[in-house]
């Protein structure tokens, strides 16, 4: 029983490793998010961050729904080789829905080992996904930290998420 307890307590402490170590471990190649479009939204008081795909393009979609100011930086996306690390910050305005190009499925798939970039190239790319279907996903290690510049009380937000790329197989073409 002793033994048994030992090996699960060793398996969790090596095995269990946080999307914000593992997007510390990797190098960085810097992009520049581009605004591709800004519009109105209702105020909830919430934040939402979000990374949608569609063909290969790739957008975060940033609502903010507070009615403060809200200032996005540390924007990263990393594969198991390296990751993508905004190099400016991106301003928010209350009440607003924004959406940021940011690098494309092919861009992002030259930060996977080479075992995984074989998924990239014999594979149809379908979309990115809070979860892993099967086989045919990759993880895609996804940060953001947000703020709100103009209260007296700065306190900084952390959003760490592991997505997926999710694939195509001959089953489901």
């Amino acid at each position: 029983m002793i033994k048994v307890i030992t090996l699960l307590l060793f398996a969790l402490l090596t095995g269990c490793q946080s999307v914000e170590s593992k997007i510390e471990e990797l190098p960085t190649v810097g992009f520049d998010p581009i605004l591709y479009n800004k519009s109105e939204a209702f105020t909830d008081g919430k934040v939402t961050l979000r990374v949608e795909s569609s063909v290969t393009d790739v957008w975060l979609v940033a609502k903010n729904g507070t009615r403060s100011f809200i200032e996005l930086s540390g924007l990263t996306l990393g594969g198991s080789r390296c990751a993508y690390n905004a190099r400016s910050k991106q301003l928010l305005p209350p009440g607003s829905v924004s959406t940021f190009v940011v690098p494309t499925v092919g861009m992002l798939g030259l930060c996977f080992n080479n075992e995984d970039q074989l998924m990239f190239i014999n594979r149809a790319f379908s979309r990115i996904s809070p979860k892993a279907k099967g086989k045919d996903s990759l993880s895609l290690l996804f940060s953001v930290s947000y703020d709100f510049p103009g209260k007296a009380d700065l306190i900084t937000n952390h959003d760490f998420q592991e997505l997926y790329l999710l694939f195509l197989n001959e089953d489901n073409l």
